[in-house]
């Protein structure tokens, strides 16, 4: 039977028999032998996705593949999301450290459960991704128009639920549309369009185009959107968010998930054909073109490659959150207004020139 030693008892007899030539047996013998310190352990925490990976949030799948969290001595459990308006919430109900998902749902869960809601730390989307979705061949050019329409979604969508502050903003009456909940997937709902069985639907421009490009067809020859960031601009979109109880008590592994997130976002935007590559490796039932454009449908999201450029990602503008803040206190009847610093964090941010890539995301690396 073949003895192997342990690591660190083996280094520590080569230590020994190194001096062999110059000490005697009986020294050596009496010498203390130092201990080498093993590696701490690595942190362990629960990280609540918006979503499965996909070319929307492929800087997490990134920073784990390249080593980012592990360099910051975190170890990360990845957990698929159901939605980004879900994800506030569920990090309440569930007790995730981490997670991802529209900033305005956190607006909510602090207003009603102060204390215990996750707070926004890294701004990844500078504008609401929401739209209303319109078949191309629709009338409506619009919001006003929509009064007297139908248009489905998912019960947890983020348009859905940040409708009203929509609908503040472009003079539409929200209770003059017929809203219909649908959890059919997106071959389903994009069918109601095409069949006339609803005038509109609610989504994200990413999600919506991905799925008419799966299937084969081109975007603008199908659809049309109604985008909230050119009605509601005080809006964000999805942030990195953490948990009281880890800023609180860990805040050393707050900070260094924020700062390997960065690298993967980083590195993502700079060469974004190399994320979906590494996508495409993690899964291989993924289409890498149709995710290639769904991470560029992203890019345009998170304020497009020229705002990037100049003002980098992460940050956001206290002023414009507030107005966003008390909107949607508003609008949704929440029961209290939350303070912006209830609901996002900037101590944690990496500084200005760590969160600004290259200067033009370049699809073809």
């Amino acid at each position: 039977m073949k003895h192997r030693c342990n690591t660190w008892a083996c280094f520590a007899a080569i230590l020994l028999l190194a001096g062999c030539n110059d000490r005697s047996a009986g020294e050596i013998a009496a010498a203390p032998v130092e201990a080498v310190a093993a590696p701490a352990p690595l942190h362990k925490v629960r990280f609540l996705l918006n979503s499965g990976f996909s070319g929307a949030n492929a800087w997490f799948l990134v920073a784990d593949e390249r080593g980012y969290f592990r360099d910051e001595g975190i170890e990360v459990e990845f957990v698929p999301g159901r939605g980004a308006f879900t994800a506030a919430g569920r990090m309440v109900e569930e007790g995730f450290d981490v997670g991802y998902g529209d900033i305005q749902a956190a607006y909510e869960q602090a207003a009603k459960v102060p204390g215990k809601a996750p707070v926004g730390v890294y701004m990844v989307m500078d504008t609401s991704p929401s739209v209303i979705i319109l078949s191309a061949a629709s009338p409506v050019t619009s919001a006003e128009q929509l009064t007297g329409l139908t248009i489905t979604g998912h019960a947890t969508d983020v348009a859905l639920n940040t409708f009203e502050q929509y609908a503040s903003r472009t003079g539409l009456d929200p209770a003059s549309v017929k809203i219909v909940s649908n959890d059919g997937n997106w071959r389903v709902l994009i069918g109601l369009l095409d069949e006339r069985k609803s005038d509109a639907l609610f989504g994200y421009l990413s999600t919506s185009s991905a799925a008419i490009r799966t299937a084969g067809g081109e975007v603008a020859s199908r659809l049309r959107f109604l985008k909230f960031r050119d009605a509601v601009p005080e809006l964000y979109g999805s942030a990195l968010m953490l948990s009281p109880d880890l800023m609180r008590e860990h805040p050393e592994v707050a900070r260094g998930l924020v700062a390997a997130v960065n690298r993967g976002v980083m590195e993502t935007l700079c060469k974004p054909r190399e994320a979906i590559d590494l996508l495409v490796a993690h899964d291989q039932k993924q289409n890498a073109e149709v995710e290639l454009g769904r991470l560029m449908d992203t890019i345009d999201d998170m304020g497009g490659s020229k705002l990037i450029a100049r003002q980098g990602v992460g940050d956001i503008d206290r002023a414009r959150m507030l107005a966003g803040l008390k909107l949607t206190v508003s609008v949704r009847k929440l029961p209290r207004e939350p303070r912006v610093e209830e609901v996002f964090h900037r101590d944690l941010l990496p500084p200005p020139t760590s969160r600004t890539p290259c200067s033009s995301p370049d699809p073809r690396t």
